[in-house]
């Protein structure tokens, strides 16, 4: 158990800001996302203290947090990335990404669609959205997502395929 306490250590330290970020993408309530990505956590601490095995931690993290987020879901309304940005601090999505250390032109027109994007998100069918998510704002590789996702390797490369055609397709309506 040591071995693992380290482990677990060094998760949280590298998984717990990506992890809440990915939750605050999915629902609307800033605090609400701080609570599950901690319970998703304890969880996993408590699985392992009870004697399940954890091959990697990043996707079995994320796993756990997908169904507490998924059981959110069905205890309350979904709510629109809009709502999520009034919610927030800034009350603008640019504070929900990656800091921008250049300053472009091309660099603000990339900001500018992405932030189109993100707004467009939500139209998205929940399947693509997820993969979307997971993989372009949390960088997780296919082969993590099919292990948070439980689905192959091969879907989730077509849910991702598919994702983008679909985002492409909203993107050039606006």
């Amino acid at each position: 158990m040591g071995d693992f306490e380290q482990q677990f250590k060094d998760a949280f330290e590298r998984y717990s800001d990506e992890l809440f970020r990915h939750c605050s993408m999915r629902i609307s309530d800033r605090e609400r996302a701080l609570e599950l990505t901690q319970d998703a956590f304890m969880r996993t601490w408590d699985y392992v203290r009870k004697g399940g095995e954890v091959r990697e931690l990043r996707p079995f993290l994320y796993q756990t947090l997908r169904h507490l987020i998924i059981d959110e879901y069905r205890k309350a309304k979904t709510h629109s990335l809009e709502a999520l940005v009034e919610n927030s601090d800034s009350g603008s999505v640019e504070t929900l990404l990656p800091p921008d250390e250049t300053n472009t032109l091309e660099a603000a027109m990339s900001r500018l669609d992405a932030k189109e994007a993100l707004k467009r998100l939500d139209e998205l069918p929940e399947l693509y959205r997820e993969a979307l998510l997971l993989r372009y704002v949390e960088g997780l590789s296919p082969k993590e997502i099919a292990e948070v996702v439980g689905e192959s390797e091969n879907v989730v490369s077509v849910r991702i395929h598919r994702g983008l055609k679909k985002m492409r397709e909203l993107l050039e309506t606006k």
